[in-house]
């Protein structure tokens, strides 16, 4: 059999003890008790497991509370004491958070100023990194990072150059600054990933649904919240009004290219000559 008959961990089960923390920046669990197995998954610093059984050679069955994948590591890559992962944050608005340590490789999120990631590796100054709010995984350039969530002077905005999602450099934003609500004036209202129309719909709002403003890139375009729901996304703050629209005539619709008539002129009534 590929697995021996798994024995207890009977100080573990004596004392109640079946929850460990991985001491590695970066480890593997496997689909069994040794190094050629199938990596099963990630395992990073700080991240806690529970344990499910060990053999005889020094090999722990867990399995991970990040992602709830089960596999087996080596105990000595395991603390019975919590290990607190450090904590660093985004300092600017909308980072793309990508695939691989390169500015021309597809973005898999958008990360918000203040967002709070732990490191797992360093390549060439970009950092690999877990987002703690969705427990993403991906590359972000190191100068994004900060050990402190307003490091910046007292009064200065931090201004961040975005890349959209081909890695093109294409707008600035800033937070805002204070909550500011809005109330939608349209009939349907896109939410997208950026602020550009052909990126990616993320929610479509209705007439007087209620958003919180999180940051605008340039005069056009608001990054928003929805309450209800939390969805996030970017819109034009020309279908956005202060309070709810009560007028149907002041409802805002989507642009379209006008088509202009071209008034002819009336034909003129021709007069008969009269009879000699």
């Amino acid at each position: 059999m590929l697995l021996s008959v798994f024995l207890i961990n009977s100080c573990a089960i004596n004392n109640k003890i079946d929850s460990f923390y991985s001491v590695p920046t970066i480890s593997y669990l496997r689909e069994g008790p040794n190094y050629d197995s199938r990596v099963v998954t990630e395992l990073y610093n700080a991240d806690k497991v529970k344990l499910l059984g060990i053999n005889d050679n020094g090999w722990w069955q867990v399995q991970s509370l990040r992602n709830e994948q089960v596999g087996w590591t080596q105990r000595d890559l395991l603390s019975e004491t919590p290990i607190i992962a450090k904590s660093y944050y985004i300092i600017g608005n909308s980072v793309p958070l990508r695939n691989s340590p390169r500015q021309d490789v597809i973005s898999r999120n958008l990360l918000d100023y203040g967002d709070a990631v732990k490191k797992i590796a360093e390549n060439d100054g970009w950092w690999r990194v877990l987002v703690e709010k969705d427990k993403s995984i991906g590359w972000v350039p190191a100068k994004m990072i900060s050990e402190n969530p307003v490091d910046q002077p007292e009064g200065e905005k931090p201004k961040i150059l975005e890349s959209d999602r081909t890695g093109k450099d294409s707008f600035i934003t800033q937070p805002a600054s204070k909550v500011v609500h809005y109330f939608v004036a349209a009939g349907s209202l896109n939410l997208y990933i950026i602020p550009s129309i052909p990126s990616q719909v993320v929610k479509v709002l209705k007439l007087n649904d209620k958003v919180e403003k999180i940051s605008q890139s340039g005069l056009d375009w608001f990054k928003v919240r929805y309450l209800d729901t939390g969805a996030e996304g970017w819109t034009l703050f020309r279908y956005l009004r202060s309070s709810p629209v009560t007028d149907k005539a002041q409802i805002v619709t989507p642009e379209k290219k006008s088509q202009k008539r071209v008034m002819l002129p009336k034909k003129q009534k021709t007069l008969e000559p009269e009879g000699m």
